[in-house]
């Protein structure tokens, strides 16, 4: 008997984003051909999105497995019970995940994005929270990350709008190869040039900039009366609740063919890195939720009728009901393994 269409995972074809901040990594990677004279750098690969038809080049599109050519919206809705099981569309009824990497050969602009009250009062404006796992870091590469706590909100519109440097009234954080950085919707930040992420948010492109480094560019304007009305100030940012999480060091299960380490645990999504000490064989859980592997080194292979082969640098989305498959994994192969909330969670203690 043939399986449900949809019970293979697929592969998703990478959305190449030039930026002005931009590096090299992608074409070093393949993903990519190198941009034409003249073009921006390529600073963004958007590996799992399903934003409205409004945000240019915003869905994803299946590169190999059961639905090949098709867009990830159009797949879910071919069957949104079997690819979303438990778990819920957004408001706008679209995947509930936008994940990306990001090669910052530059410094991105100091931002801030909505959070759900902002995003209730303004209908164009979608609440976006987010993580970053670090891929790669230069020695003294930066973040920022909130403002300090004893700056008012008064005190830094001043220092804003009258055209002075903000940078010092920021927390600047050192990062390293396998942090974990949370960055919930109010909290203003910036990554920081010499910096390789793998970013996992929710399915909104809305950002207010802040400041841009004095790049003048009348594509990259500022926002500053809607980042002042988003940025929390003080401990409303809780910043001690939000730890920055090493690979190394955060809470792993470890057994004698994986490494499971929980970097990050959202309202959103869950994040864990995955590392296969030898060549093995995995089952496959979803929980009857759709669940993303971020493969960052060595290979993937998933059985059954449309059988399936990724690897570093590439995106697998199984759908809820892909529940029990075998994947076999390459020695080392290590990927980030992102699940989404269950619903029932709240209603239970």
């Amino acid at each position: 008997m043939s399986e449900p269409y949809n019970a293979s995972p697929v592969l998703l074809q990478p959305i190449a984003k030039g930026r002005a901040w931009g590096g090299t990594t992608f074409t070093g990677w393949k993903k990519f051909t190198a941009p034409a004279k003249g073009e921006l750098a390529i600073g963004e690969s958007w590996e799992v999105a399903d934003l409205p038809e409004s945000i240019a080049n915003g869905c994803s599109r299946v590169a190999a497995g059961a639905g090949a050519g098709k867009t990830l919206h159009e797949l879910v809705n071919l069957d949104t019970t079997g690819w979303m099981g438990r778990a819920r569309l957004n408001a706008q009824g679209r995947f509930p995940l936008l994940v990306k990497f990001l090669d910052a050969a530059e410094h991105l602009s100091v931002q801030v994005h909505p959070d759900a009250s902002y995003a209730a009062a303004n209908p164009s404006a979608h609440l976006k929270t987010e993580s970053w796992f670090v891929l790669a870091a230069k020695p003294g590469a930066t973040i920022w990350r909130g403002v300090k706590e004893h700056v008012t909100k008064q005190e830094f519109e001043t220092r804003l709008r009258g055209g002075g440097s903000i940078l010092d009234l920021l927390v600047e954080v050192r990062v390293q190869a396998g942090d974990c950085i949370d960055l919930p919707s109010g909290l203003c930040h910036a990554l920081g040039q010499g910096i390789t992420v793998a970013e996992i948010q929710t399915p909104s492109d809305t950002t207010f900039r802040v400041f841009d480094w004095n790049r003048n560019d009348p594509a990259r304007l500022l926002h500053l009366d809607e980042a002042m009305a988003c940025i929390q100030f003080g401990k409303s940012q809780r910043l001690d609740h939000l730890p920055i999480h090493n690979a190394s060091t955060a809470p792993a299960v470890q057994t004698r063919a994986f490494c499971t380490t929980l970097l990050s645990r959202t309202d959103h999504y869950t994040i864990e890195r995955i590392e296969a000490m030898h060549a093995t064989t995995l089952e496959v859980i979803t929980h009857q939720h759709p669940v993303c592997w971020l493969i960052l080194n060595g290979s993937v292979s998933v059985d059954g009728e449309t059988p399936i082969t990724a690897n570093a640098w590439e995106t697998l989305l199984f759908p809820a009901i892909s529940e029990g498959r075998s994947a076999k994994l390459s020695m080392g192969t290590t990927f980030l393994r992102i699940k989404l909330p269950d619903p029932m969670d709240r209603f239970i203690a």
